[in-house]
């Protein structure tokens, strides 16, 4: 019985060992792609463009560059504004340092390995200067009004981490600006910006159609009920109309294998995709007998930085039972994971 019992830990430790290294050459492809498409600086000239024209008084959302325009909300301008005393050159140089540190600090705070500084997200908005790698940080170090407002739909991740004090002074801010943003000019084009975000970009990573939105949305509250935290950090990917490859880098808190490898390579759809894969596996996880398949599939779900917090649900339908009085101790302390599927004993 023993020998037996030993040979099933062999096994399901190569098997976890295998699911946990496999993400890796994925990686390295995906930032590979998305680094010789990418066009230095990009993002940071239109966002400086943008915050530029809305100084000089004029449309910000009709600024564009090469071909690209500027579609971002206006809580943006007031902070991407001052890097307008200098000159763009400088001025964008300045944003692509700053990411670049703010990449690092997310990699570090998620208690990951340096070599997650190859993410391709993290990898892609970097090298474009994008602000929503600067905004991840913020939400990091605590600063999560200002990140929300450089980029509002990480104001999910606000949520899952039930930060309601730093909701609530995001909300005062964001009010108390538009006395002076031009919000009317923003709704009044808003359809304009949307569909010509969708064209320009593509279709981003999520494919920015109803079905993928309404796909995102959904796998994000079925997640929810399992662990809000994290249904909040993928909410800011895949819970909004569109998004760019640079969106991806909001899973390092949370990431696990089938993240990884969902999240770096550049098919349109495939975050998507991803995130309503891991979340039904979490749901199969939390409902399967314990043993047999769902130990066979926790692997694929355990996070690269393990934690002691248990799950949060953001509604109580999945709340692991407690461990019966007098219950004999495992012989070897499972996987993060894997105590999820044994926590239902």
């Amino acid at each position: 019985m023993e020998l037996k019992r030993l040979e099933e830990v062999k096994r399901l430790v190569g098997w976890r060992s295998l699911v946990r290294w496999f993400p890796a050459p994925i990686l390295l492809i995906g930032s590979w792609i998305l680094a010789s498409h990418a066009q230095s600086a990009f993002d940071a000239r239109i966002y400086y463009e943008g915050a530029d024209a809305w100084l000089h008084g004029t449309n910000p959302w009709n600024v564009a560059v090469s071909g690209l325009h500027f579609a971002a909300p206006p809580w943006v301008l007031p902070i991407i504004a001052p890097s307008t005393l200098l000159n763009e050159p400088r001025a964008v140089g300045i944003w692509i340092a700053l990411d670049a540190v703010a990449a690092a600090y997310i990699v570090r705070r998620s208690g990951l390995a340096w070599g997650w500084i190859l993410f391709p997200p993290l990898v892609h908005g970097t090298l474009n200067g994008n602000p929503a790698i600067a905004s991840l940080a913020l939400l990091l170090a605590g600063a999560g009004p200002i990140g929300v407002l450089l980029r509002p739909q990480v104001g999910y991740a606000l949520v899952g981490e039930r930060r309601w004090r730093a909701l609530t002074v995001t909300a005062v801010l964001a009010i108390a600006l538009l006395a002076f943003l031009p919000w009317q000019t923003f709704l009044a084009d808003l359809p304009t910006i949307t569909a010509r975000y969708v064209t320009e970009s593509h279709g981003g990573s999520t494919g920015g159609t109803p079905l993928a939105f309404g796909v995102g949305i959904i796998s994000v509250l079925a997640l929810a009920t399992i662990d809000l935290r994290e249904a909040g950090w993928l909410a800011t990917i895949v819970a909004v109309p569109i998004n760019g490859w640079y969106a991806g880098a909001a899973a390092l808190p949370v990431m696990n294998p089938i993240l990884a490898v969902g999240l770096s390579l550049p098919v349109v759809g495939l975050p998507t995709a991803a995130i309503a894969a891991y979340a039904a596996l979490r749901l199969v996880i939390r409902w399967a007998p314990p043993g047999g398949p769902a130990r066979f599939l926790a692997p694929l779900v355990e996070r690269y930085r393990p934690d002691d917090l248990p799950d949060r649900p953001a509604w109580p339908f999945h709340r692991p039972a407690p461990v019966p009085p007098g219950a004999p101790a495992p012989t070897e302390a499972p996987s993060p994971a894997e105590a999820r599927v044994s926590a239902r004993r």
